[in-house]
């Protein structure tokens, strides 16, 4: 796979056959290019990290800092080595923790602009476990946006802590923008 754009541009990184599905190229112009251009300054949370997709696309367009955060071994060490092989002048602060996505919510440490959540599709309760603890330990900025990948077959509610700023099907991948409710955020 390949970075789409920013200083990395056109960079390969390597994918592990175990257990991971990045996001697809076309996937993440579509998504980046909705965000908006410019991701100087923000801080980013890529949970259930995989390969790194999301969070290096982030990190090549210009995050101050994209912490990575993936629990399985093996996927782990890919993508460490992902981050060190990219790795250049110019890029934030890149950060690769070995936890449960979920779990770690409880302790990320901060609070963060962008979190771009992409679970296994298979994973039970994910969507709503993630949306209750980023709401739970204000772990999103107050501007902040979630964007959270799921199958695109895949029914979700959406609590009332948050509020649905856009909702766009790629074939077989959904991908939802969510902004915190603020009358809701401690």
């Amino acid at each position: 796979m390949r970075i789409t754009s920013g200083l990395l541009r056109n960079r390969k990184f390597n994918v592990p056959k175990q257990e991971v599905r990045p996001t697809k190229e076309r996937v993440r112009e579509a998504v980046f290019s909705s965000l908006g251009g410019s991701f100087g300054g923000l801080r980013v949370l890529d949970l259930f990290a995989g390969s790194g997709s999301l969070g290096l696309e982030a990190w090549s367009r210009g995050a101050e800092s994209v912490t990575f955060v993936e629990k399985n071994s093996g996927v782990w060490q890919n993508l460490k080595q992902n981050i060190q092989s990219l790795e250049s002048d110019g890029l934030g602060v890149a950060k690769c923790i070995k936890a449960d996505a979920i779990q770690h919510l409880g302790q990320a440490g901060g609070r963060f602009d962008l979190i771009l959540a992409d679970p296994p599709y298979d994973l039970p309760g994910a969507m709503e476990q993630t949306l209750s603890r980023i709401a739970e330990h204000s772990v999103l900025t107050e501007d902040g946006i979630l964007v959270y990948e799921l199958r695109s077959s895949d029914a979700f509610e959406v609590s009332n802590d948050w509020k649905l700023i856009r909702d766009k099907v790629y074939g077989d991948t959904r991908v939802l923008m969510l902004r915190l409710n603020q009358e809701d955020v401690p």
